[in-house]
């Protein structure tokens, strides 16, 4: 079963929480559109028996003063020849300049789904403000913001449609080791406006090798936490990927 979903994530690149790529956009780098396509697996054998594929794609088109870009992957996985993954996400951000100054506001849209956390849709639309700060990282942001969260499960007799206001406050940053190696780390924290127990998190640290022009390795180690999950799912969720990704 699984060899057949093989071709599927090689060409398509509909929506995951493998992103692609965590390094903070940037004006002035380089104007005009670029892209880039990732593939990623993961095997074990032997108690575990698992293997998974993911396929993610990125689109950004910028200017001097402001950029948009898309990211929109998918994952698929079986243990022991039973799928137990497949989950995705697409996310729509633009970023605007500030003029004269180190802020810049960022309004986006996201739609994400997982099917092993009763997860039928997950629905974001929101607006930060985000701050560059000059420090011994090659780029690092500061951001903070509020979104509209909307959940529905897939089975609604056993959990509840969820409509909540979030606050939204995030750390990216990039560090070059030297030309060939670099690390990327994203990291958010959003508490529910009305009750700041009900909290998520997600982490993505990304560690890239570069082995030519255009074609990057990268491992990616994901970490989630729901402090407020649907009935009989687990709040923390971990994950790592490696990534072969290819720039346009």
């Amino acid at each position: 079963m699984f060899k057949k979903y093989i071709p599927l994530l090689i060409l398509s690149s509909s929506l995951s929480y493998g992103f692609i790529s965590v390094e903070p956009p940037v004006f002035n780098e380089d104007q005009g559109l670029k892209g880039e396509i990732s593939l990623g697996a993961k095997y074990s054998s032997g108690n575990s028996d698992h293997r998974s594929l993911s396929s993610s794609i990125k689109g950004e088109y910028s200017r001097k003063d402001w950029l948009l870009y898309l990211i929109s992957s998918y994952t698929y996985g079986e243990s022991k020849g039973t799928k137990d993954t497949s989950d995705g996400m697409t996310h729509l951000r633009y970023i605007h300049k500030i003029t004269d100054t180190a802020y810049d506001y960022e309004t986006f849209y996201q739609v994400e789904f997982n099917a092993f956390q009763d997860l039928k849709t997950r629905k974001l639309v929101g607006a930060n403000i985000r701050k560059k700060v000059d420090i011994y990282f090659d780029k690092l942001y500061f951001g903070l913001g509020l979104f509209y969260s909307y959940v529905e499960p897939e089975s609604t007799n056993v959990n509840p449609i969820y409509r909540r206001t979030k606050a939204n406050s995030y750390v990216s940053f990039l560090k070059k080791i030297d030309e060939h190696y670099s690390i990327n780390y994203l990291g958010y924290y959003q508490p529910n406006v009305k009750d700041t127990s009900d909290y998520t998190l997600l982490q993505i640290l990304q560690f890239n090798t570069s082995l030519s022009k255009n074609l990057n390795l990268s491992l990616d180690m994901i970490h989630s936490y729901n402090s407020r999950p649907y009935l009989g799912i687990k709040k923390s969720d971990i994950r790592s990927t490696l990534n072969l990704k290819y720039k346009l």
